[in-house]
């Protein structure tokens, strides 16, 4: 699962990879792990998209879709959900000094 996080998996596809059910992987999976496998598997994406924010001048478009989100919105909608800021917000804090830089508008 962690070398998959920008594609689209189904937990009936990973249940079906290990042979079980669908219900009865997601029951050992939650078991072992604490969490459901789809809470874990967005909780790595999210991972994933800090690494890239403090670490990249990537858009966060670029950082969506590499991270397996369907658009930008999608990731900023989940990212504040989990996170409780921004990615721009966050990226802006990670970076501190080093001074990201901010666009500003023409008249």
């Amino acid at each position: 699962m962690s070398a998959n996080l920008g594609e689209t998996i189904a937990i009936s596809d990973l249940a079906r990879s290990c042979r079980l059910s669908m219900s009865y992987f997601v029951r050992a999976f939650t078991n072992t792990v604490g969490i459901a496998p789809y809470t874990w598997f967005i909780g790595q994406r999210i991972i994933l998209a800090k690494d890239l924010l403090a670490e990249s001048h990537y858009p966060l478009a670029e950082i969506a879709l590499e991270c397996g989100f369907a658009d930008q919105s999608h990731f900023t909608n989940t990212f504040v959900r989990r996170v409780g800021t921004t990615p721009l917000q966050w990226r802006r804090a990670a970076w501190g000094d080093r001074s990201l830089p901010r666009r500003t508008r023409s008249k």
